[in-house]
């Protein structure tokens, strides 16, 4: 009888310890079906928009065989940036008037300056005083060949990126912003890219301007501070790094409008 009793409680010794082990199992795969994405090892790819606000991280699998097909493959999450509270790019300066000399064709040669800042930016190379005045020259002898005239709206200065400076054949894109606001202007300039800015002059307080200031004028912003944005004006020898207080600036962008500049459509131009 004591054999027949010491065998019975080594069977249920054995099922109890079969039991336990089967529950253990089942709980450790619970747990890895529950177990978050994020610990998944595998490779991390960052995907950021155009203004560079936001971060799409994505987190994939190694191409080792997975058993749990439960867990997903891919998980995707979206991190919001915030701006940084200041910027200056570092946007090579040049006055319209490379020599000093503000009789034409440099009284009206904003605009061929504010292009030449922005392409030695995009080019990485420095706009010296002599290098200026023979490129804006050429620029000015081009537009006259096309029959424009010595200021000239938004489009031809999009052409003047397009065609003359070949933009175009690069596969950069010449993008003309309306009624831009302070914030768009930020995102661009944080996403390091200048704006050019095409304005009214007279309702630019610049206390270097004469006369009060140019009917039409173009300059290129390349940062701002928490109240002001940082300019290249061109309109002046003392233009490099420029600021004008936000409203400013902003109440002063205008197109060439035929002349009607007070009434000019509100635009920039960016290089995208």
């Amino acid at each position: 009888m004591k054999s027949y009793a010491a065998f019975n409680f080594l069977c249920l010794f054995i099922a109890g310890v079969f039991s336990c082990g089967t529950v253990w199992l089942w709980r450790t795969d619970v747990m890895s079906a529950l177990r978050p994405a994020s610990h998944i090892p595998g490779d991390m790819v960052v995907i950021r928009d155009q203004f560079q606000t936001s971060s799409t991280i994505v987190s994939a699998l190694p191409s080792a065989p997975v058993m749990n097909t439960s867990t997903p493959l891919i998980t995707t999450t979206t991190a919001v940036s915030v701006l940084p509270k200041e910027i200056n790019l570092p946007v090579p300066f040049t006055s319209q008037a490379p020599e000093k000399n503000w009789d034409q064709p440099w009284q009206d040669a904003c605009e061929e300056a504010a292009i030449l800042m922005m392409d030695g930016y995009y080019k990485g190379y420095n706009v010296s005083p002599l290098f200026a005045k023979d490129e804006i020259i050429k620029m000015v002898a081009w537009e006259e060949e096309k029959g424009w005239g010595r200021s000239i709206e938004i489009e031809k200065i999009a052409t003047l990126f397009e065609s003359y400076l070949r933009y175009k054949e690069t596969g950069r894109k010449v993008r003309i912003i309306e009624n831009p606001t302070v914030g768009q202007i930020k995102k661009y300039l944080a996403n390091k890219t200048p704006v050019y800015v095409v304005a009214d002059g007279k309702t630019l307080p610049n206390p270097h301007f004469r006369n009060g200031g140019p009917a039409y004028h173009a300059l290129v912003i390349r940062g701002y501070t928490e109240t002001e944005f940082i300019t290249n004006d061109p309109g002046t020898q003392f233009g490099k790094n420029f600021s004008y207080a936000y409203d400013d600036l902003m109440n002063s962008i205008r197109d060439w409008n035929g002349g009607a500049v007070k009434t000019g459509r509100r635009v920039i131009l960016v290089i995208e």
